[in-house]
């Protein structure tokens, strides 16, 4: 068992103010008692109330200090390699071919989980890119996970861009995979696949070459874009103010050639092709990863209400 919030404990110290309140009351009905010279009743009859008060005040500070209780499993799968589906999260990517037909990002997300399934024995994390990069899910074998982090959690501008300008999406910062520890440092084989229609602001894929290649991440770019997609508005209306870059395909290269790696279309088996290319093949462990995590603050705070149940009972008889 392990605590989130272990200093939140200290709130079992108010606990204070009520035992000084019952003390002040016991010694004032003693005091009473000795003037009508009436016999009180024994000290230890009188404990149980404070032990109680007590007892409240610890449970809640247990409950306060978030304690849980984490499962690991082990699984087997490839420890020198890690893939990271990334994906572009900005609002251009809600454009489709028709009202009614699947739009940018959702297409994404299908072609992600296949190459998911078919690299089953390989861990994958997942990001998001609008102009910054943000990671989601770090490296699993857990297709559980995966899933459902897929579908809960990415979606457009989620979280939204920090900027106002017109191109959301910034290509700069992809180096961060390469820089802030997104892969294991002992992986070898470090693969990033973006899914992204390719229409960004200006990026310096110079810069952005050096980078990747001293964090040795290799870019598969998956372009999921159509110059003749529109993003539409309620009531089936074309937005006005989206029209597709045309500098597109030649950012995607650009972002390809800097991560030394391929550039596709919307092709499943190109992807899952390249893909095993990149990861190549490799010995196999037993990685243990955390399974399960179960709060037991809820049910630690519960337990107190028998111990107050005790002392509102006892202040009615």
């Amino acid at each position: 068992m392990a605590f989130l919030s272990p200093l939140a404990s200290l709130v079992a110290l108010a606990v204070v103010v009520p035992l000084a309140a019952y003390t002040l009351l016991e010694l004032r009905a003693r005091r009473v008692s000795a003037h009508l010279r009436l016999e009180p009743p024994p000290l230890r009859t009188r404990l149980g109330v404070p032990g109680a008060i007590a007892v409240v005040a610890g449970l809640l500070g247990i409950a306060a200090a978030q304690p849980v209780i984490s499962g690991t499993r082990t699984r087997v799968g490839r420890s020198d390699a890690e893939v990271y589906v990334l994906f572009d999260t900005s609002r251009s990517m809600l454009a489709k071919k028709s009202h009614g037909s699947s739009d940018r990002l959702e297409r994404s997300k299908r072609l992600a989980l296949h190459l998911r399934q078919s690299l089953g024995d390989v861990p994958f994390g997942i990001a998001s890119l609008t102009d910054r990069m943000l990671p989601h899910l770090f490296p699993t074998l857990d297709g559980d996970v995966f899933s459902s982090t897929l579908r809960d959690a990415i979606g457009i501008e989620r979280p939204p861009p920090s900027g106002t300008e017109p191109l959301a999406t910034d290509y700069n910062s992809l180096a961060d995979a390469a820089t802030n520890n997104y892969y294991k440092p002992k992986v070898r084989r470090r693969l990033l696949v973006i899914f992204s229609d390719g229409e960004s602001r200006f990026f310096d894929e110079v810069v952005l070459g050096r980078m990747l290649k001293q964090g040795r991440v290799r870019v598969l770019f998956v372009q999921v874009w159509d110059p003749r997609e529109e993003i539409f508005l309620k009531g089936n209306r074309p937005d006005p103010g989206y029209r597709p870059d045309p500098q597109a395909p030649q950012s995607a290269k650009r972002v390809t050639n800097a991560g030394s790696g391929g550039l596709i279309g919307e092709d499943e088996r190109a992807l899952v092709s390249k893909a095993k290319a990149f990861v190549g093949s490799g010995p196999e462990t037993k990685l243990r990863e955390q399974r399960t995590r179960v709060s037991l603050g809820p049910y630690v705070a519960l337990a107190a209400l028998l111990p107050l149940g005790f002392v509102l009972m006892r202040r009615n008889l």
